[in-house]
């Protein structure tokens, strides 16, 4: 590489990383984010029989585990998911290299540095860097095998492929999606001896996930009951394009300005790789940024639906190595300055929304719990509606006289399995009744959302307030943002 290109690299990183750990440290946790951290602080036993009860695999809580003998604040816990998702980069731009040339490369992880979907994941305490880390890697040692030269030992190559499956695997429970689709891609070159190695290397990869593999049948159940997610259509098709540029949501002239540019960019990007589809490379990544999502779609009509833009962050990642190839090709006929600017500047509008967002489900937790601990005595409950607001109130503190109600059973709400509950120690009240029994005093913690959800079913009121009003009386109420908290007193 010239000295130009090193210089860049150079400032790739510094600035992938300033927006990665910006906000790391003050930035809301939410239900998901301290599911994470209450598994992971259990044993490695535990952890298989919570993770096993729920929808994912452990290999994310087992790093997580072992990252929180460092320490457990804020800062720390996200540092992990930061130093996965700057491996990622690294791949993502030697990926670029090896098909279309070190300035591609540099183009595609400059993308990626700054685009919002990668930072939020960066900063997750889940599982999905991990797995575009292992997905992408996937992806490099295949295509280092495609590019080996005849007589040129792969063994190496070989071992990396399977490492990384397995690794995917025990990622994410979608990760099988992204790891056929080079099968795909030797099925439409008719390159029989190669499908033949690489399906030779998928059976080592199962046989080594085959521990996890017989859990999945009861998740897959699991799913089928407690899931949230719509069948997808074209709204949900905008919104994974959309998620590929810029943070949602978004208002205003910002998100009319953002969702122009995500669709300017995807339009010129289709019809540059279309152009360049004879060209070595351009179909992998073509295939991979397409094929992933139409995987997910179709799927979605079988199963569950499962189409969901975290579950396509290889196809980003496919889709910005093809963006910064396709800068680099039309640099000179000016379409690849303009494409740049446009994917640069549809990130770095939104990520200012990104890093002030305090909404749903990543609500002012820490304030309303400092506000619940300086008024709360130790006789007083504190009754969350959910769980959805209990895990991050009791992540920030873990003394707190506080309790949430138990899901509906069988409702798409219903996801906290008995298993998890058991292997972190933390269960729902058995009822409502039981929850305020003998108390004098309390504090109903609920979301703004959950109660005009239930006035747009015709309700007068939230049915837990309702009861609660039949037994207390209100005497108080406080808003941390679209976070609510309603005192009773008898």
């Amino acid at each position: 590489m010239k000295n130009r290109h090193w210089v860049f690299l150079g400032a790739i990183f510094i600035l992938a990383l300033g927006l990665r750990l910006y906000g790391t440290g003050t930035r809301e946790i939410w239900y998901d984010d301290a599911f994470s951290y209450f598994l992971a602080k259990q044993s490695l036993g535990q952890i298989i029989s919570g993770t096993a009860a729920d929808t994912m695999p452990p290999l994310y809580y087992f790093l997580l585990h072992y990252w929180m003998k460092i320490g457990e604040s804020l800062f720390v816990l996200r540092l992990l998911g930061v130093l996965l998702s700057l491996g990622t980069l690294a791949v993502v731009i030697d990926l670029g290299r090896r098909l279309a040339g070190i300035e591609a490369g540099l183009w595609a992880g400059l993308m990626v540095a700054v685009a919002p979907f990668q930072i939020y994941h960066a900063q997750e305490l889940r599982m999905y860097t991990l797995l575009g880390l292992a997905q992408v890697s996937y992806i490099w040692f295949f295509v280092r095998l495609q590019q080996l030269d005849a007589g040129n030992k792969a063994g190496w190559l070989w071992v990396g492929l399977i490492f990384t499956g397995t690794m995917a695997m025990y990622s994410h429970n979608l990760a099988i999606f992204g790891l056929i689709l080079p099968d795909f891609y030797l099925l439409l070159k008719r390159a029989w001896k190669g499908l033949l190695k690489l399906a030779g290397a998928q059976v080592v990869i199962l046989a080594l996930a085959t521990p996890w593999l017989v859990m999945i049948p009861g998740q897959i159940d699991k799913i089928q009951i407690a899931f949230w997610t719509p069948l997808p259509g074209l709204v949900e098709v905008m919104q994974a394009i959309l998620e590929a540029h810029i943070f949602l949501p978004l208002e205003g002239a910002v998100m009319v300005t953002g969702a122009l540019l995500s669709i300017w960019c995807t339009v010129l990007v289709a019809i540059e790789s279309w152009r360049q589809r004879k060209t070595p490379g351009v179909g992998l990544l073509s295939l991979l940024a397409l094929g992933l999502p139409i995987l997910l779609f179709t799927a979605s009509y079988v199963m569950r639906p499962i189409f969901v833009p975290r579950g396509l962050i290889l196809s980003m990642l496919a889709y910005a190595i093809l963006g910064g190839w396709m800068i680099t090709l039309r640099w000179k006929k000016f379409i690849g300055p303009f494409l740049a600017a446009a994917f640069i500047g549809a990130a770095l509008i939104s990520l200012p929304a990104y890093y002030s967002f305090s909404g749903f489900p990543r609500s002012q937790f820490k304030a309303a719990t400092e506000y619940l601990r300086n008024t709360t005595a130790a006789e007083e409950l504190i009754l969350h509606d959910n769980k959805l607001s209990y895990f991050p109130s009791h992540y920030y503190d873990l003394e707190l006289p506080q309790e949430f109600l138990v899901d509906e059973a069988g409702s798409h709400n219903d996801t906290f399995a008995l298993a998890s509950q058991i292997a972190m120690q933390l269960f729902p009240a058995e009822s409502l009744a039981q929850a305020i029994s003998g108390k004098e005093t309390v504090r109903f913690v609920v979301f703004s959302r959950a109660i005009e959800e239930y006035r747009s079913l015709g309700a007068d009121e939230h049915p837990v307030m309702a009861q609660l009003g039949d037994a207390f009386t209100l005497s108080g109420h406080e808003s941390f943002g679209d976070l609510e908290i309603y005192i009773y007193q008898r």
